[in-house]
């Protein structure tokens, strides 16, 4: 699935691209999720993935501070959270991804964050999200599972409409999604 998934999301056009962003663009104005938060981790779109870049264009987003996942290193396994603007300067980690150029001390684990916006392969029904495999979010998110009541980060998944299905296996480890963000729609779920 994940490879099927994937394949379709890379052929995409540039067209169709741009057209996805602009709907999920629509979908996320009217986040009260979005637009609540202070701190928000957006991600850089690779490969047919939906960008959410756009954003930081909405009317509100002057009030907010985004954020980039970061390798912390280069055997790293886990993500951290460094600050971007449109003015950042990104150089490329060691998996070909744009990263800002902003020293350690501003970055920021996943927990100190309002609401991550992440990128993923599928979705189910449910909120469960498929990665790309490499698990950088599901260990950037495992503090997570121990906490009985969380109110951040709000973790709001980020796809195309057909990347959804109708379940998806699940492991200990998975951390369910808040709400889901296509082009065609904004679908909470409950935890």
């Amino acid at each position: 699935m994940r490879r099927s998934m994937r394949q379709r999301r890379a052929s995409l056009s540039a067209a169709d691209l741009r057209q996805a962003e602009g709907g999920l663009l629509r979908q996320l104005r009217n986040s009260p999720i979005l637009r609540k938060a202070g701190t928000v981790a957006l991600y850089w779109p690779m490969r047919g993935e939906i960008g959410a870049l756009p954003i930081l264009q909405l009317p509100w987003s002057h009030r907010q501070r985004f954020f980039l996942p970061v390798l912390a290193g280069l055997h790293a396994t886990e993500l951290r959270f460094a600050p971007f603007s449109a003015g950042t300067i990104l150089s490329r980690n060691r998996l070909g991804i744009p990263e800002p150029e902003v020293p350690r001390r501003y970055w920021k684990s996943a927990a100190e964050l309002d609401l991550l916006l992440l990128p993923l392969v599928a979705f189910d029904t449910t909120g469960q999200r498929l990665g790309m495999g490499g698990g950088f979010y599901d260990r950037s998110l495992a503090a997570l599972r121990h906490r009985r009541h969380w109110r951040r980060p709000r973790l709001v998944g980020v796809a195309h409409a057909f990347q959804e299905v109708r379940e998806l296996p699940t492991e200990p480890w998975d951390i369910p999604l808040d709400a889901i963000a296509t082009e065609r729609e904004y679908r909470s779920f409950r935890r």
